[in-house]
């Protein structure tokens, strides 16, 4: 079988000395993370979060494990790999037949944040090997901050497919493309376009780690932002709202986003 896709990352911490040896099944070659499920890392993960496999990560051993001997820091990465016809769930229905190694980090702010969560700090390695090359017709995407669920909710962010790749609930996202690794940054009012920036060219892009270091002011005011380094370098930089706000409609007061 023809394999598509294989992804090592792990994220930078700010401290190993409380680091525990993740559960010992998570390094058995043979087991496949359930959907929807918390796992858990050594380290702790600070602005990240919780850890949680997404509803639709295909059910294969080699989707999602433990990685001991490709890491950046520390012991153990997480591996991602899609073979294949690896799907799952309403995925296996999308006319592109799309599939997806996911996991959600759900973020360490508070719930009661409506337009404004900060200035926040990322931290996060890379290793893509050779032979992990774009598809098409089909999207390679290897990150994505969305917004809060409060936002993905709301009927207008979503097309009607049911999916919502076209509608901005998405503001950065990351893809592996012809030319090389890409940023993407999506508008954050209703369907509004994106830009797109080259950030690691192909030449420099594989079997090799990466170090990203991103300081976000999350708001829906005209001083957000969005700095990127990689290795040391700044790589991109961004200016203006950074996600949409809430408001009530006054017909049936649900709250829609602008």
């Amino acid at each position: 079988m023809k394999k598509l896709l294989i992804i090592f990352f792990i994220l930078i911490l700010s401290s190993f000395a409380q680091a525990k040896d993740p559960p010992k099944k998570y390094l058995d070659e043979n087991y496949v993370f359930k959907h929807s499920k918390f796992i858990k890392w050594p380290e702790k993960t600070g602005s990240w979060g919780k850890i949680e496999t997404h509803g639709r990560i295909a059910p294969n051993p080699w989707n999602l494990r433990y990685e001991t001997k490709i890491v950046r820091d520390g012991k153990y990465s997480l591996r991602f790999e899609m073979r294949d016809g690896d799907c799952h769930r309403r995925d296996c229905d999308r006319s592109n037949k799309a599939g997806r190694s996911e996991v959600i980090f759900e973020g360490n702010y508070p719930s009661s944040a409506k337009g404004h969560i900060g200035n926040v700090w990322y931290a996060w390695s890379m290793y893509i090997p050779e032979g992990t090359n774009h598809i098409r017709p089909a999207y390679t995407i290897l990150g994505q901050f969305k917004m809060p669920s409060d936002y993905t909710k709301q009927l207008n962010r979503v097309n009607s497919s049911g999916f919502d790749e076209d509608c901005p609930e998405i503001p950065i996202v990351f893809k592996l493309e012809r030319e090389g690794f890409t940023i993407e940054k999506d508008g954050v009012l209703q369907c509004e376009g994106y830009g797109r920036e080259l950030i690691i060219p192909t030449k420099a892009l594989h079997n090799k780690w990466h170090d990203f270091l991103m300081n976000v002011n999350w708001t829906d005011k005209e001083d957000g932002f969005i700095d990127l380094w990689i290795n040391d370098k700044l790589v991109y930089q961004s200016k203006g709202k950074t996600f949409g706000k809430l408001l009530k409609r006054k017909k049936d007061g649900k709250k829609n986003g602008t």
